[in-house]
């Protein structure tokens, strides 16, 4: 971990496929036990310099390495390298407010973030994790963390991927969605009376959700099944053939749809 880095309001959201969710929520305690921790790290517009040094000077001090990811300007930069052995790749998000299209802000000197329009419901809708039983912290105070709940992790993926500039990513999202409802049986009922208030609170951006997500989830044979299959890491769901995950991802999410619709 990156123990250096003081900055408040930060909401740290683990994404890494070899991520492992160890208790069901609520109360979990998230520990990322993977060879690739990918980290978005969501900011206001502007943030604020505490201390000395920027967050770019702490990253690099930090051994990570900001690497160019687009022409834009500003491009979209993140950090990566190795931290306890562990290959972390870190990059920053903002809300994009209204219905101007996706753009990159530089919202600190080095710091440019990447502004997304429904990022605001990640920020919104959050619980505290207690990092504390990682054996190399030893005597070491806990790590706290806000994360978004599951709820709005899922919620803010079936908004985005339709808008993924980098078409790589949609069907990440896709298997973010299906790996959260597949792997957090226990968190069901929360999500739904969380999706009630969305349903109210967000009414023209829940029909937008469940519109895309009846959209790639008809059958099993459907762009989203086949995209959530591609995109499976090598120790996911060892029980289950390409053919049976198929069916296990329209299965989930279809049952999803037709648990919100009612």
């Amino acid at each position: 971990m990156v123990k250096s880095i003081t900055y408040q309001k930060f909401f740290l959201k683990i994404s890494g496929h070899q991520q492992r969710w160890p208790r069901p929520f609520p109360g979990a305690i998230l520990i990322p036990q993977a060879l690739l921790v990918v980290a978005d790290l969501m900011v206001k517009r502007h943030v604020p310099t505490f201390g000395s040094k920027t967050i770019d000077e702490l990253l690099t001090k930090a051994n990570l390495e900001a690497k160019f990811k687009t022409l834009d300007t500003p491009p979209i930069i993140h950090y990566e390298g190795t931290i306890e052995g562990v290959n972390v790749e870190i990059e920053f998000l903002t809300d994009q407010a209204g219905s101007r299209q996706d753009t990159v802000l530089e919202v600190q000197k080095g710091i440019h973030a990447e502004a997304l329009r429904y990022v605001s419901i990640l920020v919104e809708n959050t619980l505290e994790l207690v990092i504390d039983d990682v054996g190399t912290m030893k005597d070491a105070a806990p790590i706290i963390v806000q994360v978004p709940t599951p709820a709005a992790y899922v919620f803010q993926k079936g908004l985005s991927f339709t808008r993924r500039r980098d078409k790589q990513k949609a069907p990440k999202d896709l298997y973010y969605i299906f790996d959260i409802l597949a792997r957090l049986p226990g968190a069901q009922d929360k999500m739904l009376a969380d999706f009630e208030t969305f349903s109210k609170k967000h009414a023209e951006w829940f029909r937008k959700f469940l519109s895309n997500l009846r959209t790639y989830f008809e059958s099993p044979a459907s762009e989203g099944s086949l995209r959530i299959v591609e995109q499976r890491p090598a120790d996911a769901f060892p029980g289950l053939d390409d053919d049976q995950l198929k069916h296990h991802a329209f299965g989930t999410l279809n049952q999803f749809i037709l648990n919100l619709s009612l």
